[in-house]
C-alpha cells in the first residue's frame, strides 16, 4: 500500500463532525432541516467511502497473497508467473488509494457541513424564529394538557368515593354471605377488602396524593414555571426578571428553613 493510513486514523481528529446529535426538532425552521440533511449527505459519502475502502483494501491484500504464492510456485517450478499477476497487484493497490483519497476529500465538506448546522444555533434570527413557533405550540399544548388535568382532577375523587360504595354494596352487602363462605390464610373473610385493594385501586390514597403532586406541577401560577412567561414577547420578560429574581431568592431562603441547618456562606441561592 502507498499509504498505511485508514479512514477511522483520518476521521479521529473530526469526529465530534459524525456526531448524530441534532439539535432541533419538528417545529425548527426550514433551513435546520436543510443543513441537517446535507450534513447527513455527507456522513453517508463517508460512511460509503471507509465500507469501500475495507473492502478493497481486503481484496488488495487477497490479491497480493495470491501474487506471493504465484510467484512462490513460479520458483518452484521454474514456469513464469502468470501474465497480468503484478498489473491486478498494481490495480488492487490503486483502488484502495483512490478510495482513500476520496474519503479525505470529503472531510473538509464535513467540517463545513457541521458548522454551518451549528451555527444556526448562535444566530438570534433563527433562536428568534424558533422560539415563536415553540412558544405558540406550547400554549397550545398547555391549554390541553390544563383542560385534561382539570377533568382527571375532578373526576379523581368522584371515581374514589362511587368505587369505595361499589365494593361495599356488592361485597360486604348483596354478596356478603358468599365472602364469608371463603377462607383466606386459614379463616373466613369478613368483608370483601381482600378483593377491592383499596391502595392499588380508585380508592387508593397513593392515587389521590399523586394527582395532588401532578397538580402542583400543571397548575402552577408561577409564570416561569408555569411557561407563559417565557413565551412573552422578550421585553416583557426582560422586565419581570429582576422581581422573578427577588422571588427565588425569597423561596431559597425559606427552603433554607425547612431543611437540615446549614452555613449560608457555604449555600448558593442561584442553584436551584
Amino acid at each position: 500500500m502507498t499509504e498505511k493510513i485508514t479512514p477511522e486514523e483520518l476521521i479521529t481528529p473530526n469526529h465530534e463532525y459524525m456526531m448524530s446529535n441534532q439539535r432541533h426538532g419538528v417545529l425548527a425552521p426550514k433551513i435546520a432541516g436543510d443543513r441537517w440533511q446535507a450534513l447527513q449527505a455527507v456522513v453517508s459519502e463517508m460512511n460509503r467511502l471507509s465500507d469501500l475502502y475495507y473492502e478493497r483494501a481486503e481484496a488488495a491484500e487477497d490479491m497480493r497473497l495470491a501474487a506471493v504464492a504465484a510467484h512462490a510456485r513460479a520458483a518452484d517450478s521454474g514456469k513464469a508467473v502468470p501474465a497480468g499477476m503484478g498489473t491486478k497487484v498494481q490495480d488492487a493497490k490503486l483502488a484502495v488509494d483512490g478510495t482513500l483519497a476520496a474519503f479525505r476529500s470529503t472531510l473538509p465538506r464535513l467540517v463545513s457541513a457541521r458548522k454551518a448546522y451549528d451555527a444556526l444555533f448562535n444566530d438570534r434570527e433563527f433562536i428568534a424564529e424558533y422560539r415563536e413557533t415553540v412558544a405558540a405550540e406550547f400554549l397550545k399544548r398547555r391549554e390541553s394538557a390544563l383542560k385534561a388535568f382539570k377533568e382527571l382532577d375532578t373526576q379523581i375523587p368522584a371515581l374514589a368515593e362511587l368505587y369505595r360504595l361499589l365494593g361495599e354494596f356488592t361485597l360486604d352487602h348483596l354478596l356478603s354471605d358468599s365472602v364469608a363462605a371463603l377462607t383466606f390464610n386459614g379463616e373466613h373473610l369478613e368483608n370483601g377488602n381482600v378483593f377491592t385493594k383499596y391502595e392499588r385501586s380508585w380508592a387508593a390514597p397513593k392515587l389521590s396524593e399523586a394527582v395532588s403532586q401532578v397538580r402542583d406541577f400543571v397548575v402552577n401560577d408561577d409564570p416561569v414555571l408555569g411557561g407563559t412567561l417565557l413565551a412573552e414577547d422578550l421585553g416583557t420578560v426582560a422586565r419581570a426578571l429582576p422581581e422573578l429574581a427577588e422571588k427565588r431568592y425569597d423561596e431559597w431562603l425559606e427552603d433554607l428553613e425547612v431543611q437540615a441547618p446549614m452555613k449560608m456562606t457555604n449555600s448558593n441561592p442561584w442553584a436551584l
